[in-house]
């Protein structure tokens, strides 16, 4: 760049337009004041006036225009530097006719000529400034590809891009390798060459993305390998803009899916069959529960050990109960039949009548009433009270009170250490193993609030115990 160009970028390029347009028109204006001191005619001063003020104005036009213009604001400077190297070529060549001619007027022709010489400067910078704003934009929209298509061959997902007719026109190599061919193999090739049902897979994304709007759709495709094995895979699509209105062009990210989806059947398998085994159990259970409760109830109180009775009807009304929590456990929501209204200070205390509590105490101080199953609140409270004692000792005291959206079980015992608050609703998880423990308690307790859609949490309690909390409860009023 040379020291004009420089110069005018220094400046501004727009500023050196309007201050040349400025300059011919205030020449024009002032340029009648020359009858007085010359011999030109009025005609002759009017022709140059209105040339030189009409140069002006255009110049100034052109710079206040510029903007709108598809010349980029850095290369203004081009279009002023071609205003002033007219001018410069044509003083140049006025010059050199005055020295070697006898002009007339040569004032007149030094206004005249570089004036009409910048509008072309004007001009001819218009254009070489359009070219150097093409070859700028080309280069940084080169730059600007050659970081997408870096991008795209960095990440481990497949990306394609098909055609309105479905042919592939870009693969990057991740999706290439997922499917064991070259790229020139995929590029130019129909969807059906690889995908299963691909015509009834198009319909649908049509309809999805062009019939119904939306922005990004995901569809899950069988695949068939260079090797002849299918895969399972997803795909999340997206329009992409296209010369042709009719033309529907379609990018794509996929990923294989088959090894989760394997896993997701093994887990729907593995449940079905605790599900069926949780229902075997419970049905192989209560038929000799139910037996032992109806004899126990025919036992002659009079001849029999009245307490021996009442323990042994309490064991099989705690193994039907123990039944129903099993049952929920294994099956979750499908388990839970219809809800009743329950207060829960009554069914705390009954649940505190059952449980093991020894020298424990137990204050109520909710009044809140809820829809619930009456034997899985029950056993969730008793689980909450014997862990209480069990960890807490046999004189702690515990407490079931109300929160703003639900209520709590707190003790006045030792306390959860913070990093272990989460684990203790663990499948499995227990500090009794030794005990007998089998750590399913709390893991009742918690899945218990998932079937109902509580918030179920353990926090330390106010004097320093454990406290469950569980929130989001739906509460009724009597």
């Amino acid at each position: 760049m040379g020291y004009l160009a420089r110069g005018i970028e220094r400046v501004g390029g727009r500023r050196i337009i309007f201050a040349l347009g400025g300059l011919y028109i205030v020449i024009a204006a002032s340029f009648p004041i020359t009858l007085a001191v010359g011999e030109r005619t009025v005609n002759d001063v009017f022709i140059i006036s209105l040339l030189v003020g009409a140069s002006g104005l255009a110049l100034s036009y052109g710079g206040y225009r510029l903007p709108e213009t598809d010349v980029r604001p850095d290369l203004y400077h081009v279009v002023a530097g071609w205003c002033l190297r007219a001018i410069e070529v044509m003083v140049g060549v006025l010059l050199f006719i005055a020295l070697v001619t006898n002009m007339s007027d040569p004032l007149a022709n030094f206004l005249i000529l570089p004036a009409l010489a910048s509008v072309a400067g004007l001009g001819m910078g218009y254009h070489d400034g359009q070219a150097q704003t093409r070859a700028v934009d080309a280069e940084e929209y080169s730059r600007e590809l050659e970081r997408y298509q870096t991008i795209v061959e960095t990440v481990n997902d497949g990306i394609y891009v098909v055609n309105g007719d479905g042919h592939f026109t870009m693969v990057n190599e991740a999706y290439a390798e997922m499917l064991g061919y070259d790229r020139e193999e995929l590029l130019g090739s129909h969807t059906s060459f690889v995908a299963e049902d691909a015509e009834t897979l198009a319909d649908e994304i049509r309809r999805d993305l062009v019939a119904d709007d939306s922005e990004t759709g995901t569809y899950e495709a069988t695949l068939r390998t260079a090797s002849g094995e299918q895969i399972e895979a997803e795909a999340t699509m997206a329009l992409l803009p296209t010369r042709d209105s009719d033309g529907h062009d379609r990018v794509a990210v996929v990923r294989d899916v088959t090894e989760r989806n394997e896993r997701e059947r093994q887990l729907e398998r593995r449940n079905e069959q605790l599900d069926n085994f949780a229902s075997l159990l419970a049905h192989e259970l209560r038929n000799p529960v139910n037996i032992g409760q109806i004899y126990s109830q025919q036992l002659p109180q009079e001849k029999a050990n009245p307490q021996a009775v009442e323990y042994v009807t309490e064991a099989f009304d705690r193994i039907e109960d123990m039944i129903e929590v099993m049952l929920l456990v294994a099956r979750g929501r499908e388990a839970v039949s219809e809800c009743s209204t329950v207060q829960l200070a009554d069914a705390a205390r009954q649940a505190w009548d059952e449980a093991d509590t020894s020298e424990a105490t137990l204050e109520v101080t909710t009044d809140r009433t809820i829809e619930v199953d009456d034997t899985y609140i029950r056993h969730l409270f008793r689980n909450l009270f014997e862990n209480a004692v069990e960890h807490g000792g046999a004189s702690v005291t515990i407490t079931v009170g109300d929160l703003p959206t639900g209520f709590y079980v707190a003790d006045d015992g030792c306390g959860i250490e913070p990093d272990k608050q989460k684990v203790v609703f663990e499948t499995g998880y227990t500090s009794s193993a030794s005990e007998g423990g089998m750590g399913l308690g709390l893991t009742f307790v918690q899945e218990m609030a998932d079937v109902y859609g509580w918030d179920c949490s353990v926090t330390e309690s106010t004097d320093g115990g454990a406290q469950f909390q569980f929130e989001n409860v739906t509460s009724t009023h009597v």
